[in-house]
């Protein structure tokens, strides 16, 4: 196995691969080989990195020291044992996907999981980007190191539990958090004013989430214990019926949390 990593072939073209793909490139390492399902996705792709598409899983082999899976975490075991033998390095970005995966399908492999929620388009300042290294051995992880540091100034070690709870935290935190913010843009609908209305107060929620204790930066009426308010807006969100009981199961945790 090669221990400097500077070849280096993506399977997927989604929003990982994106954004890893435009990372990498930055940083010098040549992109040798781009394969997807949707082979216009990986041709996309692959013009804009000076990169060529696969038709073939097989194919993301030729020319590469590592082959990052940037595909669906319930696709990952089915596209690595499509690849074939390979003397590189072979890692999936999943946070929820255990390294085992890899296991049988290749000697030298690992996990390369970037803390992110990435979108296609959206400028995203890779250097602020935790990412979380898994290897199958001191070698594998000296090389997923060295190409990490490349890209961002905050890496770690996880073993495949420690980034289950990772994952399960960042989605509290990340998904769950912005689906709240779909309810209120919904809630707030109705009342005729602008949804920007909002925007100091998630903007203001996150500054102090991240300067400090999130628990005790907590606010509002379940914080009090002001039931009255409380049913005030259990009443006002009859017409949403699934909203109010995620309205009052949050407000008795709450509640509950600050007895």
């Amino acid at each position: 196995m090669q221990k400097s990593i500077t070849k280096i072939a993506l399977a997927g073209s989604g929003n990982i691969a994106w954004h890893l793909a435009n990372a990498l490139k930055l940083q010098g390492y040549q992109i040798t080989r781009i394969w997807s399902r949707n082979f216009s996705n990986a041709r996309a792709l692959a013009e804009s990195y000076d990169s060529k598409a696969c038709n073939y899983i097989s194919d993301l082999r030729e020319n590469a020291d590592l082959i990052i899976l940037a595909v669906a975490d319930k696709a990952i075991k089915e596209v690595a044992s499509a690849i074939g033998e390979f003397d590189g390095i072979v890692v999936h970005t999943a946070g929820s996907v255990s390294i085992n995966a890899l296991k049988d399908s290749f000697q030298n492999y690992g996990v390369f999981y970037p803390l992110q929620t990435f979108s296609k388009g959206t400028p995203v300042n890779i250097r602020e980007v935790p990412f979380f290294l898994e290897s199958s051995s001191d070698d594998v992880n000296q090389a997923l190191k060295q190409l990490a540091l490349s890209l961002s100034a905050k890496v770690y070690e996880a073993d495949s539990h420690q980034r289950m709870l990772l994952h399960v935290a960042a989605v509290f935190a990340g998904n769950y958090s912005n689906f709240m913010y779909t309810i209120s843009h919904e809630v707030l609908n109705g009342s005729g004013l602008p949804q920007d209305v909002l925007h100091p107060l998630i903007l203001e929620t996150a500054r102090k989430a991240t300067s400090g204790d999130p628990m005790k930066m907590q606010t509002g009426p379940a914080r009090r214990n002001d039931t009255t308010t409380i049913e005030k807006h259990l009443e006002i969100l009859a017409s949403l019926p699934e909203y109010a009981e995620l309205y009052r199961l949050l407000a008795n945790l709450i509640s509950n949390k600050y007895k």
